[in-house]
């Protein structure tokens, strides 16, 4: 039997039986050259016929690529990402659990393992895979699909899925609407109008500033939907600055993380409650007055503000009624 890597992705259409066994079974004995044959996604009554290949990590990139319907949005992966199954990739030198490819004239496409692929890039690790010409289109929307179980793809990521999904749907001369969209997809409509007002509103830009696309959720969506409509400049102001920010040098969890960079982009100074104006100012002492309350503050340097200063004050602040 062979091992089962805790981190390494496990629910792919691998679970099919294949043959006599299942795929799982021959995981650890996956070399180059191998054959086996496992149903096809969209038609369990065809065959397809696999072969495994093993690509150096140096060759990776220019020997696969993604296929273009995947849902997950790879310029947003990094090393957080893929830290569930790094670990186990980083210490066999390999991905234990092969990833499934469809053979071209040109490349291998990855219909499944797009995050394996990308964690075997940062491991230096060799990509093992299972590559079949016998792959349809209608497979590989499948598997674009099935492959999102282990971790599914985030909000921002679903919603540019379901905009495609609308794309087609106009496009057949239907309107598009939310609910058509659930209907197909198997989610509630307001799902896909979160999803796609995420994606419309929220350049990604904004999306790469969070450890991990899934730390951008529903209610932090909305959050940042909302800063952007109420004061769309000041909002442009903290994307620019945010990089200098206190918290970003402190070390903290990555879910603390993305409270703090939440609360920095969505929390903006009142133009008028704190526009002051300048009664007195020099090197040691500044007065303000508020526009909007008429309050003044006085702040002195504790340099100059001896005892007897300081007993001066009291007696004069303390005859006012």
């Amino acid at each position: 039997m062979a091992r089962k890597r805790k981190n390494d992705t496990r629910i792919d259409p691998f679970a099919t039986p294949v043959e006599s066994s299942s795929l799982d079974d021959l995981l650890g004995q996956a070399s180059a050259g191998q054959e086996v044959t496992m149903p096809a996604p969209s038609d369990p009554n065809r065959k397809i016929k696999l072969v495994c290949e093993v690509i150096p990590w140096q060759s990776i990139e220019a020997k696969t690529s993604v296929y273009g319907k995947n849902r997950r949005e790879q310029s947003l992966l990094n090393e957080k990402s893929v830290a569930d199954i790094l670990p186990a990739i980083s210490e066999d030198g390999k991905n234990m659990h092969p990833a499934l490819c469809w053979k071209t004239d040109t490349s291998l496409l990855v219909l499944s393992g797009s995050r394996r692929r990308k964690a075997c890039l940062i491991a230096k690790a060799d990509y093992v895979v299972f590559s079949s010409e016998d792959f349809t289109e209608d497979d590989a929307k499948a598997l674009a699909v099935s492959s999102d179980q282990y971790i599914a793809p985030s909000l921002w990521e679903l919603g540019k899925a379901y905009e495609q999904t609308r794309q087609k749907l106009q496009d057949s001369g239907k309107k598009g609407s939310y609910r058509e969209i659930a209907a197909i997809e198997g989610v509630s409509h307001t799902a896909v109008a979160d999803s796609i007002k995420a994606f419309e509103q929220i350049d990604k830009q904004i999306v790469l500033m969070y450890p991990t696309p899934n730390h951008l959720g529903r209610e932090v969506a909305k959050k940042l939907i909302t800063a952007i409509k109420e004061n769309k400049e000041q909002f442009a102001n903290k994307v620019s600055e945010i990089a200098q920010a206190t918290f970003q040098s402190e070390a903290m969890s990555d879910e603390k993380r993305a409270i703090e960079i939440t609360k920095y982009l969505t929390t903006f100074e009142s133009d008028t409650a704190n526009r002051n104006e300048c009664l007195l100012e020099n090197r040691f002492v500044k007065v303000q007055r508020s526009v909007n309350s008429g309050a003044v503050t006085v702040k002195i340097d504790d340099k100059v503000l001896t005892e007897k200063r300081l007993e001066q004050l009291q007696k004069l602040l303390s005859s006012f009624n």
